[in-house]
């Protein structure tokens, strides 16, 4: 057996920096000689240095990478290397070129580097520099490169302006005498006196100082630093001109290189600063002739960091792109390696025991470290070297520490001066580890909880009181739980890793000699008792850690009272809402669909139904109790029982769902810090995972579920699907509830089969006998006759309430399309509002459901022989035809359907009954005709002796005259004499005939069909157009001669011969007018208006004539005589209306005389106007 003081080639003990500081130089030597080149260093030195050995090309290296790369470690060994100074005897370039073994070109490279040039370093940490300024300021950087540089000369850098101060003294060569004299005036050296130079007896010194060395007044050098401050100005191009002043100095070949750490850090998304670094790196490969190179370090690489366009312009991208062209990004892929050779390597005499080790448990290892398949899967190890390497620790610890470490820095868990990732080395954690084991014996393992140790000192306090607090209450009791605790909180933040119980027991296996089941139960009781004192938090088989924050959640969640009414009504909702989602049940032997009840141990949700499914939780009282199932089956023969299998968190688990949904429900309205708001809305976000996993278990239980109908355990589902599982099981309850549901066959029920029925009388739905009655019609049927026999009315909605019920279940159209099929057969009737139904109307009633509980069905009415017979006699009387029916219904329907149509024609002739008022004799007829039509025909039948004279007396005496009359000629003679009548209405008044008070009469007539009335009519129309016809011609010849003669007294005019042709044209043409009107006018009005009117016509054509009289033109040399008075005609009726006179009637001689006197003068004045006065 190796003792543990054997087993490694170093002391594990000794002092190792594992965190590397830019500015800490008391360990140069030991960081190089231990400096472990990898493979991926390898491969970037090789690129770094092919770059560095070619002046001309670039002058800038980015190196990125995170936590556990070694970024900061190989930029210090650089700055080391190219420096190439010696300690102990050794330069260290030169030993680190002895490490490259396997790279013979690498070496090369390095030691023909080391003797073409000489360099110097500046290494500084950029954020630490900072304090001379701030991220915010543009300049920072620049600022940040002053410093470093002045401080790389020995000037006060903290103090640009003083820097510049002794610059310029040692630019004039004064430096070192001014100091000299500064001491002797001042008493203390200059660079301790410096920082305090505001002093006015620094201020003094230095006066005095430059006055000596200057040879001059000291007054020239009063506030001397000051006149610099104000004075001072930085820019990128001073201060690549002051590099390269310096390189300058130091002879050809020399290099000034700046090693700036955590650049990317500093820089962050501050895009300004990253070109200001571009600007500084670009400017000094200009002023220097690449002698001065940037080397930066960054968690992120270079197009990370600048490669958002949005923030970057293409061009400046480019620019940084291409001034840090060396990039040498590093991943933390082979930090076991470092690890492995600078901490883990075996000694001579423990690898043969080691290798014998790993092949006695080879196959035990790799049992034991055996994760789900869930999440990240790590690799075990490779072969008996890679165990040697390794052990004590296992291959996967180092990949999952770094990714865990990353996401906790992520989250801030870590405090102060431990913020930087970059500042934390595994090298230190699993040292430490080391330290603290006790390897005595060999099958002892790091197991992941120890990680937690090397990492305790760098948190916050905050983000580990749970662990403190749980070592302090469950240390003794139950240590289990605490390394639980601390695994869970390595793992909080990494996604990428499953907390399951079987991944948390295998990160806890600390020995390889560990009984497995007992370490399983361990982990198990730990994660349970975390879990109930809320250390923890369950999201469906992952265990989580929660912070102080959240744990205070917790525990106010799990407080929060939920009745287990609540429990229930959810676990119905998952259940029948989330799980069988199916509101109804599908037969699936005719698709009929049946409602059923929703119960929870018992408890109801929504509306009582005739099927119930009760869902038995763990959380009843009788869940175990077998009679409970068996005797609650056999008493309803509807009732299906699910006893869910005892699942250990389901209840719980739905309890959880209830308070978290509460607690944000309540929180909503509250004002919460930023955290505990983070912390509620990752809450909702775990409840609804919770009850997606709820929701499968749920599925899980139903699948698993015993199921229990009719006194016994039901098996023939045996589905692994909960929801399939319980449908499948529901048909048998259908048929066990309702075992005359059969009686319906595969018939197909909807409302398309339930109108072809009504429509077309398709009377074989079950059978191919439509003669016969089936089996449910003869179900309905017998119900009814039954009720009718107990005096009970049925309503549609008794007919559905009964057959829905067991034992029948038969769905709404199945028991509509039944009861047509009846009601087709004449097998029942069907009223409602004490109206018997015909087929439309009953078709009406099963479309609203509204009237089902209205309307009333019974088994048919039996009539009367002789009452249907004689409803036929009628029918053929009054319609004369036959009607052609035997049973008592069809025919009374045909007399109805008869009665409407005779209805509709007698309706259409009631129209016309303005012009022809006889034929409102047939509105009693129209009224009786609707009755009968919409009477129901059991009551047609049955009263229809009581219409037969009155229907068939309208019949016979007033609408087959009327048709008769209606139809012939009478009708043709009777429109002619309406015709004649109103075109000569205003000849009547001209012609004395006794005809038009006949022609008056028969056209208001109400019975002009009877006797000899059109006969007479007729006669009488025609002798009154023979005298309209002789009164026309008389008026039209009088008017005639009349019009003439005017004519030949105009042309005898003197006024007229003289007139010119066209004044002789539109002179007649009124006159000749007059005559062509008169051939065609029929109106002997008209005629005689014409003829009084043609002496004021006269008249007005006299003074047309005399108004167009020509005037004879004097002979020439003879003067124009002077006019003569114009010659205007009016007629004697015109001069008499003149007359003014007191009476309307001359009564008296002296009103005679005084008439004739007003006359005369009237005549005499109009005389005296030069008037011709007409007496025709």
């Amino acid at each position: 057996m190796i003792t543990p003081d054997k087993l490694f080639r170093k002391d594990v003990h000794r002092k190792i920096d594992t965190v590397i500081k830019a500015d800490d130089q008391t360990n140069i030597f030991q960081e190089v000689d231990e400096y472990v080149v990898t493979r991926e260093i390898s491969n970037r030195l090789a690129d770094f240095f092919e770059f560095y050995n070619e002046t001309g090309t670039t002058n800038g290296v980015w190196i990125s990478g995170f936590f556990g790369s070694g970024k900061s470690h190989l930029l210090k060994i650089l700055s080391y290397v190219l420096e190439n100074k010696q300690y102990n005897g050794y330069h260290l370039g030169e030993l680190f070129a002895g490490k490259i073994t396997e790279d013979i070109k690498l070496k090369g490279d390095i030691l023909s580097c080391l003797r073409k040039t000489k360099s110097e370093s500046i290494l500084f940490n950029i954020d630490q520099q900072a304090q001379i300024t701030t991220k915010s300021d543009e300049n920072a950087i620049l600022k940040v490169f002053y410093k470093v540089f002045y401080d790389h000369q020995g000037f006060y850098g903290f103090q640009p302006h003083v820097a510049a101060f002794e610059e310029s003294l040692a630019g004039d060569g004064k430096y070192d005498a001014f100091m000299q004299e500064f001491a002797k005036l001042y008493g203390q050296p200059w660079t301790e006196a410096r920082k305090d130079y505001i002093k006015p007896q620094v201020n003094e010194a230095i006066a005095r100082a430059c006055a000596v060395i200057y040879n001059t007044d000291p007054e020239q050098y009063k506030n001397y630093l000051f006149k610099w401050q104000s004075q001072y100005k930085q820019s990128i191009e001073d201060f690549a001109l002051k590099v390269s002043t310096y390189i300058n100095a130091r002879g050809k070949q020399f290099r000034l290189n700046f090693f700036v750490d955590e650049a990317g850090q500093f820089i962050a998304e501050r895009t300004r600063l990253m070109l200001n670094l571009q600007t500084i790196a670009e400017t000094l490969y200009t002023k220097c002739n690449g002698n001065s190179w940037v080397l930066v370090t960054s968690q992120e690489d270079l197009g990370s960091l600048v490669g958002d366009d949005s923030k970057v312009q293409s061009d400046d991208f480019s620019k940084i792109q291409g001034r840090f062209k060396v990039r040498m990004p590093l991943t933390s892929s082979s930090v076991d390696e470092v690890i492995e050779k600078r901490l883990l390597e075996k000694s001579d005499e423990a690898k043969p025991e080691l290798t014998k080790l790993f092949r006695s448990e080879e196959e035990n290892i790799r049992t034991l470290i055996s994760f789900t398949n869930s999440g990240i899967q790590f690799k075990g190890y490779r072969d008996e070297s890679d165990f040697v390497n390794k052990y004590p620790f296992l291959p996967y610890q180092f990949d999952l520490f770094q990714q865990c470490i990353k996401a906790l820095s992520r989250h801030n868990v870590f405090q102060g001066q431990h913020q930087s990732v970059g500042e934390r080395s595994m090298l230190g954690v699993f040292q430490h580890i080391l330290k603290e084991m006790d390897l005595s014996d060999t099958r002892t393992l790091v197991s992941f909880d120890q990680m937690y140790e090397g990492i305790a000192g760098t948190l916050r306090s905050e983000a580990q009181n749970a662990i403190l607090l749980s070592n302090n209450h469950l240390g003794d009791t139950n240590p289990m739980a605490v390394r639980v605790l601390k695994v869970l909180f390595l793992i909080k933040y990494y996604d990428s890793f499953k907390g399951t119980a079987r991944n948390i027991s295998v990160l806890l296996i600390d020995r390889l000699n560990i009984n497995l089941a007992l370490h399983n139960k361990a982990v198990e009781e730990a994660l349970l008792l975390l879990e109930q004192q809320s250390y923890i938090q369950v999201k469906g088989d992952i265990y989580e850690y929660l912070t102080d924050d959240e744990k205070d959640v917790e525990v106010e969640i799990k407080n929060l009272a939920i009745d287990d009414s609540e429990i229930t009504k959810k676990i119905n909702d998952l259940v029948f809402d989330g799980t069988i989602r199916d509101t109804k049940i599908r037969n699936l032997s005719n698709r009929q669909e049946f409602d059923y009840s929703r119960m929870v141990d018992g408890i109801l949700f929504g509306k009582e139904k005739e099927l119930k499914i009760n869902i038995i939780t763990p959380n009843n009282d009788s869940h175990d109790y077998e009679p409970y199932y068996t005797g609650s089956t056999m008493a309803d023969g509807t009732l299906m029982m699910v006893k869910l299998p005892p699942e250990k968190r389901f209840i719980n688990e739905v309890r959880l769902y209830l308070q978290t949904e509460k607690y944000i429900r309540q929180t909503q309205t509250t004002a919460v810090k930023d955290t505990i708001t983070r912390i509620i809305y990752e809450k909702g976000k775990l409840n609804e995972l919770r009850i997606k996993q709820l929701q499968a278990t749920v599925n899980d239980l139903l699948a698993n579920a015993t199921i229990y109908m009719n006194g016994m355990v039901n098996r023939s589902s045996t589905s692994s699907d909960g929801r399939t599982r319980i449908l499948e099981t529901a048909q048998d309850l259908i048929q066990l509830a309702y075992p005359k549901l059969r009686l319906l066959g595969s018939a197909t029920f909807d409302e398309a089969q339930l109108r072809t029925i009504m429509a077309k009388g398709e009377l074989s739905l079950f059978n191919d006998d439509p003669d016969s009655l089936s089996a449910p019609e003869q179900e309905i049927l017998n119900l009814l006759e039954r009720r009718q026999n107990q005096h009970d009315r049925t309503s549609l909605s008794d007919l559905r309430d009964h057959f829905s019920r067991k034992p029948y279940g038969w769905s709404t159209m199945a028991i509509w399309c039944i009861t047509a099929l009846l009601f087709k057969r004449g097998k029942l009737e069907a009223k409602n509002a004490d109206n018997y139904l015909d087929d439309k109307g009953m078709m009406d009633v099963f479309d609203n459901n509204r009237t089902w509980l209205s309307t009333l069905v019974s088994p048919q009415i039996k009539f009367k022989r002789e009452d249907i017979n004689l409803l036929k006699e009628i029918y053929q009387e009054a319609f004369h035809e036959i009607n052609p029916h035997t049973e008592g219904k069809e025919a009374a329907i045909l007399f109805r359907d008869k009665c409407l149509a005779e209805l509709k024609g007698i309706r259409q002739l009631l129209v016309e009954s303005d012009r022809y008022p006889f034929l409102k004799a047939l509105t009693p007829l129209a009224d009786l005709l609707h009755k009968l039509g919409v009477m129901n025909y059991a009551e047609l039948i049955q009263n229809i002796r009581t219409y037969e004279d009155e229907l068939l007396n309208l019949i016979e005496q007033v609408y087959d005259p009327i048709l008769q009359f209606w139809k012939g000629e009478q009708k043709k003679i009777f429109d002619r004499i309406l015709e004649f009548k109103n075109e000569n209405l205003a000849n009547f008044d001209y012609v004395d005939a006794p005809e038009r008070s006949l022609l008056a009469e028969i056209a208001k007539s109400s019975a002009p069909y009877k006797g000899s009335a059109m006969q007479d009519a007729k006669a009488a129309m025609d002798s009154l157009a023979g005298k309209i016809s002789d009164k026309i011609r008389e008026e039209r010849a009088a008017l005639k001669e009349e019009a003439a003669a005017k004519i030949e007294e105009l042309k005898n005019d003197d006024m007229y011969k003289v007139a010119s042709a066209d004044i002789r044209k539109r002179t007649l043409y009124p006159f000749e007018e007059i005559i062509t009107r008169a051939d065609r006018q029929q109106y002997i009005g008209n005629l005689k208006s014409d003829r009084n009117s043609l002496g004021e016509l006269f008249t007005r054509q006299l003074n047309f004539l005399a108004a167009n009289k020509p005037v004879p033109k004097p002979p020439e040399g003879v003067s124009e005589p002077p006019p003569t008075p114009l010659v205007r005609f009016t007629s004697f009726s015109k001069v008499e209306k003149e007359v003014r006179f007191g009476k309307s009637q001359l009564e008296t001689l002296d009103d005679v005389d005084a008439y004739l006197s007003g006359l005369r003068k009237a005549i005499e004045e109009k005389i005296k106007d030069n008037y011709r006065i007409t007496l025709n």
